[in-house]
């Protein structure tokens, strides 16, 4: 008996929250009576499942007589464990490991055979619709919290033989399980071997998120662009593993990365797919519109009222040199300050209820916007100018994208103001440059081969999609037949 409460200790200290662990004394069968322990994390496991298949069979339902031998833990998990999940375990570590987790732990006296039954339980958020990408036409479902959860969402929704997952652990002390999904003959062989040796060098002792996670696997560390896609929606993921791409499920997120990721993607809109052809690429065009918009228009009005005044047409002359009369602010400084204040409200609004987040964007920035006009701080044309830039902005589908292209619009506005137009032809040719010398996973990050195009800026139709993007997956690129051509084939047979 001092051996086993050597080992009940023992297993305690390996899990360290001893405040948390609790330990039941129990006898097993009622004729030869045989001491155990059961061990479970208290708010980790569900207290009814240890109560209906543990306690109650082993406490209250043996009337044989058992003897006390090595096999025994074997015997009570085919016998009286009526767990679809038990494991004999030898090893203390894993034993403490399973336990940590929501395991519940058996420690039969005098034996060196511990038992493991899956009792995972404690408090989940349930499957709720989308926050950030709801969708009109799309499922109604986002990922949660609970890894397994997660992972079963998308083994639903991919019957395919060939779905494969492998688990990790990421952080020294946090011990934070992941999983990666992907499709075996469908992923690139490169991909998956360069994403397994970046996880197995994560050295450091918490990973929470996905975005400390993102920092340790990207390659270009001080790139302005996000090089995995992150999303809260099955359906993206599903899409996402059916080209070829790896998605990553991190415990105690709501979020999958999938990876790689190529620059187009970020400017796709969940519904792209659902809509009628003409409709979802005319929305899409309005996306990449946007980028323009943002990053270009404030610096392109800074250029034209300061350097380029002939550019402007005569008609608007008058009423732009009127509304500027009185303003004390530097064109470049008016610019600068109202997109600044901008960014003061939509980052205070992120951090405050959602309601009153709403409240404070509006009244806001029409209260900002109004007084500042009408106090000589900033001109009409001004506050026009980067009211479009701000709708702009919300056209841009993935948060990580929309930030990385407003904090661009900074940088474009101040060389614009010390070189002009010439400022902001040297500013996107520098971006296009980079777009093309980034890579992200081996993966050229920014391309325009042939059959790219058919997806990217725009996309053709669904029948003429065959191919999956050949920078991604390079051995079974066919992803459907001709439908296209076996329609119009019949069409042609009936009209003969």
């Amino acid at each position: 008996m001092k051996k086993t409460n050597a080992i009940v200790n023992n297993i305690i200290e390996r899990l360290g929250i001893e405040s948390q662990v609790v330990v039941k004394e129990i006898i097993i069968g009622n004729t030869k009576k045989i001491p155990a322990y059961v061990i479970y994390v208290d708010g980790e496991a569900d207290k009814k499942l240890i109560n209906k298949t543990i306690l109650n069979p082993l406490m209250l339902e043996i009337n044989e007589e058992l003897e006390l031998e090595e096999s025994l833990p074997e015997y009570l998990c085919k016998r009286y464990i009526p767990s679809s999940d038990t494991k004999i375990v030898k090893n203390l570590d894993e034993l403490a490991k399973g336990i940590r987790t929501g395991n519940t732990g058996i420690v039969v006296d005098y034996l060196e055979n511990y038992i493991m039954v899956s009792s995972v339980g404690g408090q989940h958020r349930g499957i709720s619709d989308p926050i950030n990408e709801y969708s009109v036409k799309g499922t109604r479902e986002s990922f949660v919290e609970n890894i397994q959860t997660n992972i079963s969402i998308i083994t639903r929704r991919i019957q395919e033989k060939g779905l494969t997952i492998e688990n990790f652990k990421v952080g020294k002390r946090s011990q934070t399980d992941l999983s990666l999904m992907y499709i075996k003959d469908l992923v690139n062989e490169d991909v998956l071997n360069t994403l397994k040796q970046r996880l197995n060098k994560i050295d450091v002792d918490s990973v929470s998120s996905n975005g400390v996670l993102e920092q340790f696997i990207e390659q270009n560390t001080y790139s302005i662009f996000p090089q995995v896609f992150s999303t809260e929606r099955p359906d993206i993921v599903e899409a996402n593993l059916m080209e070829g791409r790896i998605g990553i499920i991190l415990s105690g997120v709501s979020q999958v990365i999938t990876v790689p990721a190529l620059f187009v993607e970020f400017f796709h809109g969940v519904e792209d797919y659902t809509q009628r052809f003409w409709v979802a690429n005319f929305t899409r065009v309005l996306r990449f519109f946007s980028i323009l918009i943002i990053v270009t228009l404030p610096s392109i009005y800074l250029t034209v009222i300061k350097y380029n005044v002939e550019l402007i047409p005569v008609q608007f002359i008058i009423p732009i040199s009127q509304s500027r009369v009185g303003i004390a602010l530097t064109p470049f400084t008016e610019i600068l300050s109202m997109e600044i204040i901008v960014e003061l409200l939509r980052e205070g609004g992120m951090r405050l209820p959602s309601k009153i987040a709403q409240t404070l964007s509006i009244v806001g920035g029409i209260i900002i916007g109004q007084t500042a006009v009408e106090a000589k701080i900033v001109s009409p044309p001004t506050a026009l100018i980067v009211g479009i830039t701000v709708v702009a902005t919300f056209l841009i589908p993935n948060y990580d994208m929309s930030l990385a292209i407003r904090l661009l619009r900074f940088v474009m506005l101040t060389i614009a103001n010390f070189f002009g137009i010439f400022g902001i032809a040297i500013g996107w040719f520098l971006i296009i440059t980079h777009l093309y010398r980034l890579k992200t996973f081996g993966v050229p990050y920014f391309s325009i081969k042939h059959e790219l195009m058919k997806d990217s800026f725009i996309r053709v139709a669904l029948q003429k999609m065959n191919k999956r993007p050949e920078d991604i997956e390079k051995r079974n690129i066919i992803r459907q037949g001709n439908i296209g051509m076996k329609i119009r084939g019949k069409k042609n047979e009936k009209q003969r």
